[in-house]
């Protein structure tokens, strides 16, 4: 464009001559020309490179299809491989027959991978199975082809001990004065499984429906007299007995109690963790010690009495029977309930009796308040020596949190490595105060406050909510009694290695930053934390996760969440939610969250 002899009107808006558009065309014949010629030499080499391209992409396939003749998952032995199948199995449910998920996805792999998935028994040892709540909605030969399959899953099993889960499809329960919903298709299961009976190890199961219904499932039998709940190790049961019409509460116990009974968990040797799931309006008080009559307790490892989905789902159980199920269950490591003032209608005299369990070690307990005298009473009588993990909930809402948590520190402080419980209604005071008195605390959960107003009937609830802000916040001044002193004076949590913490958190993101690096820096901190999940109620201060890069690279895994705005919440944006109750051989030495 510099040698153009129009450069002087290039870009403009000048308007050219018959005569200058003459030059211009006479002129633009030789660059016109020159730019043919590299467009065609342009494709020449395009033509050259695309071949090298295809050449290059043909050595690829040719090295990829030899490397994986002498991959290492090739090479594996059959036996090593069976062993990562069954590693690839869900460790808190069982499979479902379901090609997108293992062990089926495994076996549409390659055809040796099937050859091995197909001859391993334990990969094919636990199923859940889908029941459906209506039948007569059904297409016809759905019901036949889903009970093939699963005489199939179990023929692949050998003869090895059996984990079976039955999951409800399609619940409706509008309609309680239909009979052949949900029982008839759970008897059809059981019926077709019964020559399996003795291999049955882990069951899970929701007995929902009439107590006719229900009764013909308890007694089913195998050949051999065998019944489905006789030989079970672990039992997770929920039980629901309907009615035709409107029965009082007592009623509604007795008739649990009476089908409870026809299931004769007591004459099962090998049971070791139950969890026995009830509706929430049942109330047992001290006229309900059958429970321990029903059950083996003295075999017991773990007791579950809480929710099945969510702990606060489940029964309420009288403070005045909990020590009577206790001294029953005299091997028990882990225990879980939902206790309740007492009601009964003759007032029992309160014991001072210890409740002695040496092996006890994982407690859950939902207390309605925890200042009423015999919650602290029974906390006193408590003679748990080897308890490390401890889960505290609350309904009431005063800061009264002080009574029950220095009997807890009276009593357990000295070896507790796991504490969850609810920061509703305790004052920043009193955390302090619990903190310094923790030692051997390795886990710190704080749930969400809205789970006592969940327990107290709320079923939804936003994770920032403004009823929630007459609470105290904690402010900085509360996790800078976590930093350790750069004169090595004591500081709080010395060995608190998890922590999670979800809202009522008033303390700055700054602080938080600051915590975080002189537990990872400071020669005074015996342990830097390796996991920090915080759900804050308040929009980003400071963009923290910069800032604590190195710690990230080094390990720690930091999850933080903020509200997207304080002007309100939708679906799409809530940021927290309920977690489930933990299954039953969840091991109480597992730490962290995933």
């Amino acid at each position: 464009m510099d040698q153009s002899p129009f450069r002087s009107i290039l870009g403009t808006n000048h308007v050219p001559t018959e005569r200058e558009c003459e030059m211009i065309t006479e002129f633009l014949l030789v660059p016109q020309t020159q730019l043919a010629e590299l467009q065609a030499r342009v494709a020449e080499q395009e033509a050259i490179l695309q071949k090298l391209k295809e050449k290059c992409e043909d050595l690829q396939g040719n090295i990829k299809a030899h490397r994986a003749i002498i991959s290492l998952i090739r090479r594996l032995p059959d036996d090593i491989l069976r062993e990562i199948f069954i590693y690839c199995l869900h460790h808190n449910r069982n499979p479902a027959m379901c090609a997108a998920e293992p062990p089926l996805l495994l076996a549409h792999v390659c055809g040796r991978w099937r050859r091995v998935a197909m001859s391993t028994p334990r990969l094919w040892s636990s199923l859940d199975i889908s029941i459906y709540q209506d039948e007569a909605q059904i297409p016809d030969g759905k019901l036949e082809l889903r009970d093939e399959r699963v005489l199939q899953w179990i023929g692949r099993t050998g003869g090895v001990p059996l984990s079976l889960s039955f999951s409800t499809l399609g619940v409706d329960n509008s309609d309680l004065g239909t009979r052949d919903r949900y029982g008839s298709d759970l008897k059809r299961l059981f019926s077709l499984l019964s020559s399996n009976f003795s291999r049955w190890k882990k069951l899970k199961v929701s007995l929902d429906g009439f107590e006719d219904d229900l009764l013909q499932i308890a007694k089913l039998q195998d050949q051999r007299g065998q019944a489905p709940f006789h030989r079970v190790e672990q039992l997770s049961i929920h039980v629901d007995v309907r009615h035709d019409g409107i029965v009082s509460r007592g009623e509604q116990q007795r008739k649990v109690q009476m089908f409870l009974s026809e299931l004769r968990l007591n004459s099962n040797v090998r049971l070791r963790k139950l969890g026995l799931y009830l509706d929430s309006n049942i109330i047992f008080h001290a006229e309900s010690l059958w429970l321990t009559e029903i059950f083996p307790c003295s075999r017991l490892e773990v007791l579950d009495l809480q929710g099945r989905h969510l702990p606060q789902e489940g029964c309420e159980f009288s403070i005045d029977i909990i020590p009577s199920i206790l001294q029953a269950c005299p091997n028990l490591i882990t225990f879980r309930a939902n206790i309740g003032q007492p009601r009964s209608v003759f007032p029992q005299p309160v014991s001072t009796s210890r409740i002695t369990l040496d092996n006890l070690k994982q407690v859950s307990l939902f207390f309605p308040n925890w200042k009423d005298d015999r919650t602290l009473d029974f906390i006193a009588r408590c003679d748990w020596p080897s308890l490390t993990s401890l889960y505290l909930r609350k309904q009431d809402s005063s800061h009264s949190s002080i009574y029950l948590l220095s009997a807890l520190v009276d009593r357990f402080a000295s070896k507790l490595t796991s504490l969850r419980l609810s920061s509703y209604g305790i004052s920043p005071r009193t955390l302090t105060d619990l903190m310094f008195a923790l030692p051997t605390l390795v886990q710190l959960h704080l749930e969400h406050p809205a789970l006592s107003l969940a327990y107290d009937g709320e079923e939804v609830f936003e994770p920032y909510d403004e009823s929630l802000n007459q609470e105290e916040a904690f402010d900085d001044a509360a996790i800078t009694h976590l930093i350790p002193k750069p004169d090595g004076a004591p500081h709080a949590l010395p060995l608190l290695r998890f922590l999670k913490w979800e809202r009522n958190t008033g303390f700055t993101d700054k602080a938080l930053a600051h915590l975080l690096y002189q537990r990872f820096a400071s020669p005074y901190s015996p342990v830097p934390l390796k996991q920090v999940h915080i759900v804050f109620g308040r929009t980003i201060q400071h963009d923290t996760l910069p800032v604590c890069s190195n710690l990230i690279d080094a390990g720690l895994d930091l999850r933080l969440k903020y509200p997207p705005s304080l002007d309100g919440f939708t679906d799409g944006s809530r940021y927290w939610k309920a977690e489930p109750g933990q299954p039953l051989d969840m091991d109480y030495r597992t730490l962290g969250w995933d």
